[in-house]
Order: C-alpha cells, then structure tokens, then sequence
C-alpha cells in the first residue's frame, strides 16, 4: 500500500485581518469625516469659533438637532469602521453628546452650541487617529 503524503495549510482565522482596513477605505473615510467636520461647524468663522450646517439649521425648530445628531453619529460611525482605537472614539462621542446637551438650555443654549464646534473637534480627534493609521502627519480640518 503506498502512503500518500499531504500538504497541510493553514488558513489564516478570519478575525486576523478583521483589524485592517485597505488605504483606499480609509482615505475615503478619512475625507468623508473631514467634509462632516468641515461642513457642521466651519461654514462661517467667528473668531476660533464657527458656525455651520447645524447651526443654520437651528434656524428650524428640530432640524438643527437632527441634522446635529446625524453627523454626530456619521463622525463616530466612519471612525469605527476605520477601527480607530475606543478611547478615541470614545472622547468624540463625549464632545458630541456637550453639543447636544447645550442644545437643551433654553434660551442661551442654541447660541452656545452654535459657537461650540464639537463636530470639527470630533472629526480632527478621527482623522488624527486615521492618520496615524494610514503614516501621515495630520493635516489640518
């Protein structure tokens, strides 16, 4: 009886390449979180401060807290699928969650959260992260 000999591969478990992303993906994530940040807080500028999209739209009872919420959730969203690290994430949903809460002061609040650019601040805290991901220096949003 002749013994036949086999070649065993192993095949690498699919969680080990879960953790990268290609350089495309992260590019394109990269520029959309930075277009967000762009858009929400710096279409006119005011000193260090901005106001964007959301603040605009603030103009409208609800809307600028929709619109605020979903490109909060964007930012966040884009930045866990370039599998940026938690703590990071986790510090952009905190900025982004001080906008929202200043948005519920009456009165004041609304002017307040206009002028507090938590989405830009969030969207630099992501495409810092990317960045470092992807060996570039950070560039400004």
């Amino acid at each position: 009886m002749k013994s036949r000999s086999y070649q065993v591969l192993e095949a690498e478990p699919p969680w080990r390449g879960a953790s990268r992303v290609a350089e495309p993906d992260l590019e394109r994530i990269r520029r959309s979180v930075e277009l967000v940040g762009r858009l929400s807080d710096g279409l006119i500028r005011i000193g260090p401060w901005g106001i964007g999209i959301d603040g605009v739209l603030n103009l409208i009872p609800v809307a600028g807290e929709v619109y605020s919420a979903l490109a909060g959730g964007f930012i966040l969203i884009q930045g866990a699928r370039a599998r940026v690290p938690f703590h990071i994430l986790l510090g952009a949903a905190a900025l982004l969650v001080s906008r929202m809460a200043f948005d519920a002061v009456p009165l004041g609040g609304p002017i307040v959260a206009d002028l507090f650019i938590a989405h830009k601040w969030a969207a630099k805290m992501v495409t810092g992260a990317i960045d470092k991901k992807i060996s570039r220096t950070p560039r400004r949003v």
